[in-house]
């Protein structure tokens, strides 16, 4: 277990400036790929895929530029009841037998960000990465999963909180091939909206006039994939955007009201 924990202390160092993107989390967690061949009913002890992947994110302030980088990958397993999945991670606190019906808790990345991100942001105080903890439910049926979180800043960075419901669905398109649609909603509280997109009154210049932000529901829609190389070596791949609310568009340090996050991998399965 000392393993398990060590991995998430490590991931979160690594993956904080490109695992923003919330969908991307939690569709892995609902989907529960591709960390263990879906074959195997009970798997035990650690199983899941490290490597490598390219992720590449466009901004929605200032230059509205693309970011893109190489990142170890990491997405674990321990004994179906621990997980991590890029840029968060839990554990099933309860569950049915079939597991078909699941609750529990984790931790997420908030990435923040800085002034010398983008010009457009000089002169504004730097807004603090953070890590969410969180409560969700998981409900699998034969037509569509479902999964619910409450998540709550426990780094008091913002203060913040948000509730999202997300639906996605695991399809096999053949031997190795395994493609999971997701859309969602999350609705983010204006504390939460207004340390991140807000501007301050010693913040403000001609240009960027003084801005409180307000709650905002914002929606999502993605494609996870998984292809299997060989008995040890797997693709991995998804693209997802993100339609962001009018509490974050109207702020003057935004640009953009959609953003899309597409990532690319290979890793060695264990």
């Amino acid at each position: 277990m000392k393993t398990f924990v060590s991995t998430i202390l490590l991931s979160l160092v690594l993956f904080s400036s490109v695992c923003a993107e919330e969908e991307v989390t939690e569709t892995y967690t609902d989907a529960s790929a591709p960390a263990h061949d879906q074959q195997v009913s009970a798997p035990s002890g650690f199983h899941g895929i490290l490597g490598a992947g390219l992720f590449s994110g466009q901004r929605i302030f200032g230059d509205e530029g693309k970011r893109t980088s190489l990142f170890p990958l990491v997405l674990m397993r321990y004994k179906d009841v621990a997980y991590w999945n890029l840029g968060g991670g839990g554990v099933w606190l309860i569950q049915t037998e079939d597991h078909s019906l699941r609750f529990g808790a984790g931790v997420r990345i908030h990435s923040g960000w800085r002034q010398g991100d983008d010009p457009g942001l000089a002169g504004m105080e730097t807004r603090k990465s953070s890590l969410d903890g969180y409560l969700n439910a998981l409900w699998r049926t034969a037509l569509v999963t479902i999964g619910a979180y409450y998540y709550h800043d426990i780094l008091n960075a913002n203060r913040g909180d948000a509730v999202s419901l997300r639906l996605s669905k695991n399809f096999k398109m053949g031997e190795g091939l395994r493609l999971t649609p997701s859309i969602g909603a999350e609705w983010q509280n204006s504390e939460r909206v207004d340390y991140y997109y807000g501007v301050r009154p010693e913040e403000t210049l001609a240009f960027r006039p003084a801005y409180a932000g307000t709650a905002t529901i914002n929606t999502n829609a993605g494609l996870a994939g998984f292809y299997r190389l060989s008995h040890s070596w797997s693709l991995l791949g998804g693209v997802f955007t993100t339609r962001y609310g009018n509490g974050i568009v109207d702020s003057p340090i935004v640009t953009r009201r959609y953003s899309t996050l597409v990532f690319l991998g290979a890793g060695w399965r264990f």
